[in-house]
């Protein structure tokens, strides 16, 4: 979208009418691109993903498709103690290094960042390989053989996230998001295919499934590396600013614990489901989850847009941070409003496109899409929090969440089943989007709107 056009957008009476007062024309405009943007390349990405899951499925079959979400599922854990923070940490910092002219400083940063990874993907690869074939683990151990195959993949998840969050920071906000979500599911479509004509047969096993998803990975990862050598060389300069490398180690540690349990809270179902239910629910349940993510939109213009936008007005005031939490937090319910009932009519029969015993997963669909929509609903709480140096009590919110919904997923799952883990999720929404809003509005001042028509009523 061109600035004539944001422009024409920004100053319709229809967009201003429901949009906050005290957003600067252009925050505004950043706001509303990057929506536009994130929509046009998040439902690209909805309709790739949504296919190379139906073909996945197709091409293996349930049990196969269950093994190989199970294992990317622990290589998206161990990823994310790879990366140790360092991807919230670009996305926070680079901005004010890029704000302040400290190029020198910003170069170090990505250059220590992707050294970090590197080292800490062979350690972690290498301790939880040893883990799993000394001691017996159930779900874990009997296939060491997978994980052993998976392992690279954990390095260049890493990588891809890493180097993503750079770009974004950069303000190369598309850019970021075109190789994972256009990219790798369309090279996913394409390497699968192209396996099942070398090999002849007509089911692939969950072996060749994570083969392939690893390989498409790491073109993803090279693809993304190149493009931030591309947009990183115009930040060269001679002048060295004062190292403050001493100040990031903790910061990065809160951001670790805050991506780690951020993990957790979308996996811990997922990884709790296998003991009490066959591998092929595990499979059923991701494809429950990925529809879900259609209402995820909102989240993506959380991360595509808001940080920049909070780290750079840290030091603006209380009533600026509101009026973005605000115009932002409209944008993301009335986008997601449209996206739960799609899933409420439709649901059952998208699922239907991946077998009849897919659309068992119909109520566990219901409810994670009614708790994803909570988080639009909300607003963007926990992003205030990381963007303004209060990430402490962002991992504290986060810790309180997966607690919950670990006690909520072990009492539920074994009651219902699928059903009963997506209750769980629900539950750990609204413990956790409740127990925020107040953080926020105590530390920050700043109100979701729920707890604004709680004061007024009050007052």
């Amino acid at each position: 979208m061109s600035p004539r056009w944001t422009n024409r957008i920004t100053g319709h009476p229809l967009i201003a009418r429901y949009m906050a007062d005290g957003v600067t024309h252009a925050d505004r405009g950043k706001i509303l691109r990057g929506t536009v943007h994130s929509f046009l390349i998040q439902g690209c990405s909805i309709v790739l993903v949504f296919l190379s899951n139906i073909w996945l499925v197709r091409s293996s079959d349930a049990d196969h498709y269950g093994l190989y979400v199970h294992v990317f599922n622990w290589v998206s854990i161990l990823s994310v103690a790879v990366m140790g923070g360092r991807d919230d940490l670009v996305l926070a910092l680079l901005p004010r290094y890029i704000g302040g002219g400290e190029y020198g400083r910003l170069r170090r940063l990505v250059g220590s960042a992707n050294g970090f990874i590197l080292l800490a993907a062979l350690g972690i690869n290498a301790l939880f390989l040893i883990v799993i074939s000394l001691i017996p683990i159930k779900t874990l151990s009997e296939h060491r053989q997978l994980f052993i195959l998976a392992s690279a993949a954990v390095y260049f998840s890493a990588c891809l996230t890493l180097n993503q969050m750079i770009l974004q920071a950069l303000n190369h906000v598309r850019l970021s998001q075109l190789v994972e979500k256009i990219g790798r599911p369309l090279l996913l479509l394409v390497g699968t295919f192209a396996v099942r004509l070398l090999v002849h047969w007509d089911k692939l096993d969950s072996q060749q499934l994570i083969l392939t998803a690893s390989v498409v990975t790491g073109v993803c990862c090279s693809t993304v590396l190149w493009l931030v050598y591309l947009k990183g060389r115009k930040y060269e300069t001679p002048r060295l600013e004062t190292e403050a490398s001493e100040q990031l180690s903790g910061k990065a540690l809160w951001f670790f614990f805050i991506s780690l349990l951020n993990l957790l809270g979308t996996k811990i179902t997922m990884l709790i489901l296998p003991w009490f239910a066959p591998e092929a629910s595990i499979g059923i349940f991701n494809i429950s989850y990925r529809l879900a993510d259609l209402l995820i939109f909102p989240f993506f213009l959380m991360h595509t847009v808001l940080p920049q936008l909070f780290a750079r007005h840290a030091t603006t005031g209380t009533a600026y941070t509101q009026s973005l939490f605000s115009e932002s937090n409209r944008l993301m319910t009335y986008l997601s409003i449209p996206l739960l009932l799609l899933n409420i009519l439709l649901g059952k029969i998208f699922l239907g496109w991946f077998g009849p015993q897919f659309q068992t997963g119909y109520m566990a669909l219901l409810y994670i899409s009614l708790a994803q929509f909570l988080f639009s609903l909300f607003g963007p709480a926990n992003t205030i929090l990381m963007m303004q140096d209060r990430e402490k009590y962002s991992a504290l919110c986060l810790l309180v969440y997966v607690l919950t919904l670990s006690a909520a997923s072990r009492w539920l799952i074994p009651i219902d089943g699928l059903t009963g883990g997506a209750l769980a999720i629900l539950a750990g929404s609204v413990v956790y989007n409740i127990m925020l809003a107040v953080v926020v509005w105590q530390l920050c001042g700043v109100r979701s709107p729920w707890l604004a028509i709680l004061v007024r009523s009050r007052g």
